[in-house]
């Protein structure tokens, strides 16, 4: 339940848009031998909710740098690409953890509010019509989408059914329209599947973590 993964792997496994719990560890490390049930029973306990990482800080230094592990083990939560609260440093039991992953997982249960959150300040769009837009992607979604992906902070990979490609693209349009900084691209139908691809610049990243949530939880796969 719980994978090893190295450090060219790891931007793109913390990219999504669920919750991450990374445990920087190290072999010789005894507090981490002790952690490696409870990371075992957490994991299980939360299956399809979260996903559990483990780095070997001796193989990853430039992710030690980057994230200021100074002891082993560290566990750090992550979503859509970013730290999540400060770390827990030294062994804690399985009801720590368990917290610590589910203040995240509520976060994630979103309101209409929070659904309505990604429609940014900057779209041109009436107030009054953006929840009509909104519902339209979310049908779009729960009526289409395949897959969501989100390699990195300001790009969200959209794979939906063939048949839904002319309404998509349609939608896209109109949401470039009133929303300039919106980038879609479609890739060619494949195996019954059409990609579309919503690129953004750096500063509208938090507009794309909505845009995710509404795809996953319309499309039931955000747990």
């Amino acid at each position: 339940m719980v994978r090893e993964i190295d450090q060219s792997e790891f931007d793109a496994v913390i990219a999504g848009t669920g919750p991450v719990l990374v445990e920087f560890y190290a072999t010789w490390c005894g507090s981490c031998r002790r952690m490696a049930p409870v990371l075992d029973a957490v994991a299980r306990e939360l299956a399809g909710q979260a996903e559990f990482i483990m780095v070997n800080v001796d193989e990853a230094p430039e992710l030690v740098t980057r994230f200021d592990v100074r002891s082993t083990p560290t566990l750090q939560l992550f979503r859509a690409g970013a730290a999540v609260g400060a770390p827990l440093i030294g062994a804690y039991p399985e009801a720590t953890v368990r917290a610590m992953v589910d203040t995240s997982l509520a976060a994630t249960a979103p309101s209409s509010a929070q659904l309505l959150a990604w429609a940014p300040d900057a779209c041109t769009l009436p107030t009054a019509e953006r929840p009509f837009r909104l519902d339209e992607f979310a049908d779009l979604f729960a009526r289409s989408l395949r897959e969501v992906e989100r390699p990195e902070p300001t790009r969200l990979l959209l794979d939906l059914e063939e048949a839904a490609d002319d309404r998509a693209r349609d939608l896209a349009a109109r949401e470039t329209s009133c929303c300039s900084f919106f980038t879609f691209t479609f890739s060619p139908p494949r195996g019954g599947v059409v990609r579309m691809q919503v690129d953004v610049p750096m500063e509208q990243s938090t507009v794309l973590d909505g845009l995710a949530l509404q795809a996953a939880t319309a499309a039931g796969l955000s747990r």
